[in-house]
């Protein structure tokens, strides 16, 4: 049984894993994409190759987000796939509190404005509502981040409340009563984690982004593709947003003439929320736990609904 690396391990984890696993030979040879069973994260330059070969079983992604595989092919074929979600979700949650803090603190306003003296004004965490898109993982720990700061939280997802989410939000609504009805209490932060699915594509046009008081700020770490960013450029300039912190986008790299880059009201960051400093350190693990229950038939952490998307 051969494993095909295309993170590759440092020297002790690969002598870790073959010690584990003496019967699966690992590799980083991209040669082995005609032939290994089982893949460890993605080369699109050998997708064909990859999806052309008989004796792929499981890819186990490197990220949270799955969007850019080949999902389709994958339930074709019954390939098995599950990904990183939760590695990320600490990292992601710490980005998303340095936006609240920056708008709160009023940095936006010094760091669009260089070299002027200024006053800018600050606003209260402790009286602020975060309304979450998305409860997963990486939502929940979003929330978990915005109580320590004092403020309360706003989930929306397709199901609403349950066990899990009690302890953490402090309510959660669907996306079909916000779709139908909005959100009438104001908020001060609309945080979108949302995946890229057929679901989600352009999710948030004007009218979903009018589907709450104004006066807030957009905040998308979630796929860029779920922004009409036409919509939220026209809907900052008409000051129904406050602001926009944007770390994902439709196409990517952001385009230099892009208008985001320049608008007083918007922050770029350049898709690196999920940055994990010792990235390895924290997929490997995942990956040989996963790879332990695979060859023992026991279910997989963080399988993926092909179907779904996520």
């Amino acid at each position: 049984m051969q494993a095909l690396l295309f993170v590759k391990p440092k020297p002790e984890q690969l002598t870790r894993l073959q010690q584990q696993f003496p019967a699966v030979t690992f590799t980083t040879d991209q040669k082995a994409a005609s032939k290994a069973e089982i893949v460890l994260g993605w080369d699109k330059s050998l997708t064909a190759e990859l999806l052309a070969n008989q004796h792929l079983k499981w890819v186990q992604a490197k990220s949270a987000g799955i969007d850019y595989l080949p999902l389709t092919e994958f339930k074709a074929k019954k390939i098995i796939l599950t990904n990183a979600s939760g590695l990320h979700s600490r990292y992601i949650a710490e980005t998303v509190t340095s936006y609240i803090l920056m708008e709160n603190r009023g940095l936006r306003a010094v760091i669009k404005q260089p070299k002027t003296w200024l006053t800018p004004a600050s606003l209260e965490t402790r009286e602020q509502t975060a309304l979450i898109f998305g409860t997963g993982k990486i939502g929940c720990e979003i929330a978990r981040y915005c109580h320590f700061l004092g403020m309360q939280t706003v989930g929306v997802n397709r199901h609403g409340m349950d066990s899990h989410l009690i302890d953490v939000f402090d309510q959660v609504i669907t996306t079909d009563t916000f779709k139908a009805d909005g959100y009438a209490a104001s908020i001060d932060f609309l945080i979108s984690t949302l995946p890229g699915t057929a679901q989600t594509v352009h999710f948030f046009n004007e009218q979903m982004l009018q589907q709450v008081k104004p006066g807030y700020t957009f905040i998308n770490v979630g796929r860029g593709n779920t922004l009409v960013e036409a919509d939220l450029l026209k809907l900052l300039d008409d000051s129904w947003i406050r602001s926009a912190y944007l770390d994902v986008f439709e196409q990517e790299p952001l385009p230099a003439a892009s208008p985001l880059w320049r608008h007083g009201k918007v922050i770029v960051t350049p898709h690196i929320s999920g940055q994990i400093p010792h990235f390895r350190a924290a997929l490997y693990p995942l990956f040989a736990n996963n790879l332990d229950n695979y060859l023992s038939n026991k279910p997989l952490y963080n399988l993926v609904d092909l179907q779904a998307g996520y």
